[in-house]
């Protein structure tokens, strides 16, 4: 029988700190709200100006200006590549104590870019950053844990770190951590906790999860075998130029009659439309839900929201959310504070809006972390304080909130000194409470 290996993912360069969340976009408001603020201090000049602009606020100690002054010089972004000088930036807004600086001058000093490579000076500015709970630096220590750069090969801290990263929602470590399972490196083998792990990953993009999951079906590990399911996978990931995908698919093509191809093809579109239950029809799924399952009321929750499968239906999105959010489902938690934000379907109240935040918040929702920064800031539900929103937005930044990250840089501008220590401490302590 044709056995397919799970495909081993090395990661390299440098993170933006990008990814796909579900919010709501509140440009219009931090423009008001920030009424103090010209817009040349608080928008970046597409035109030019945006360099020297930079230069100023670094050279002045800004720490954030020198971390994206250093990512300029990396990117070649309106001056010449020059990563010596992209070093030089990293480390001063380092030692400033900024966690993204951190981690980019643990890339600097892993890649050897305008510095000599050295694994052990990566490995302490990677260090230093995920302490302070940035995601890609957690999931950077875990991987030099596994390959032994720059300290003694270890797979249990390597499984520590990718499982800090991973339930923080970082989709590589997700990868990685269900890889360690399949492989039994640091933790007993699983194939079904390895599973969960790939299906999260999966889900939230990544190609090589996508794979993994592939293989998982086509070699029946953790769950029965499933052709259907393995080229549903393998089709995905290849439609996004993962040739090991592409070279799979034909294996287990060879395997499966036309109808069941056709049948594998159909589920793929339904995982690319963001078909919720893809893998079960409605009653299905309905069933799980109505047995307590969690997950499916979830599910099922997005599905009547979104009008996918099912006649669109707010009302019915509602029941099923309270019902997973009320079982701590996290992302139910933060779609109900949507909800009641937005007044969809329900009369508008801010105070459950900030309650189910809070719940997701606690959990790690960056989007819920967010969200609570805007309440904050507006005083809606909650006194109006500046720390608070500058606290529950750097939280959210550290994980990646790009949004979360502009308002938080924005706000500062209208914070004293104090204010702004104030918020630090809140923010290591949020970081401690909720590791």
């Amino acid at each position: 029988m044709w056995r397919l290996a799970i495909l081993q993912v090395m990661e390299s360069g440098y993170r933006d700190r990008t990814m796909k969340i579900r919010f709501l976009v509140t440009v219009l408001f931090m423009t008001s709200l920030m009424s103090g603020c010209s817009q040349k201090q608080s928008q970046l000049s597409i035109h030019g100006g945006e360099f020297q602009r930079h230069l100023k606020l670094a050279e002045q100690g800004g720490a954030d200006a020198q971390n994206k002054l250093g990512w300029m010089y990396v990117r070649g972004q309106r001056i010449s590549q020059d990563y010596k000088e992209a070093a030089k930036w990293f480390r001063r807004s380092s030692g400033q104590g900024h966690v993204h600086a951190q981690y980019n001058l643990g890339q600097i000093y892993f890649q050897g870019k305008g510095v000599s490579r050295d694994y052990k000076e990566a490995i302490k500015w990677f260090r230093v950053s995920a302490e302070k709970g940035n995601v890609d630096a957690q999931n950077k220590l875990g991987w030099m844990y596994v390959k032994g750069q720059g300290v003694k090969a270890n797979n249990k801290e390597a499984i520590k770190w990718f499982r800090v990263s991973a339930e923080k929602g970082n989709v590589d470590a997700q990868n990685k951590l269900g890889w360690m399972y399949v492989k039994g490196q640091g933790v007993k083998a699983n194939n079904k906790e390895a599973i969960k792990w790939f299906r999260k990953s999966a889900e939230k993009g990544s190609v090589d999860a996508q794979n993994n999951l592939g293989v998982m079906y086509f070699n029946g590990r953790g769950l029965s075998q499933d052709y259907v399911r393995a080229y549903m996978f393998f089709n995905v990931a290849a439609e996004r130029g993962n040739k090991d995908a592409e070279r799979k698919k034909s294996i287990v093509a060879k395997q499966m009659t036309l109808a069941q191809i056709e049948k594998a093809k159909d589920l793929s579109i339904k995982w690319v439309q963001n078909q919720y239950c893809w893998d079960t029809d409605i009653g299905d799924c309905r069933k799980k839900a109505e047995q307590g399952d969690a997950g499916a009321q979830y599910d099922l929750g997005l599905m009547y929201d979104n009008g996918q499968g099912v006649a669109q239906d707010y009302k019915e999105a509602v029941k099923w959310y309270k019902h997973s959010a009320e079982q701590g489902h996290a992302e139910a938690q933060n779609a109900l504070g949507i909800v009641y934000a937005n007044g969809q379907s329900v009369s508008q109240d801010y105070e459950e809006a900030a309650k189910w935040y809070r719940k997701a918040a606690e959990q790690g929702v960056v989007n819920a972390q967010y969200e609570l920064g805007l309440l904050y800031a507006k005083g809606q539900a909650v006194p109006r304080d500046f720390v608070m929103a500058h606290m529950f937005w750097t939280v959210s930044a550290i994980s990646g909130h790009q949004d979360a990250e502009k308002n938080r840089d924005i706000i500062a501008k209208n914070m004293t000194v104090e204010q702004r220590k104030e918020s630090e401490k809140l923010v290591r302590e949020w970081m401690q409470k909720h590791k």
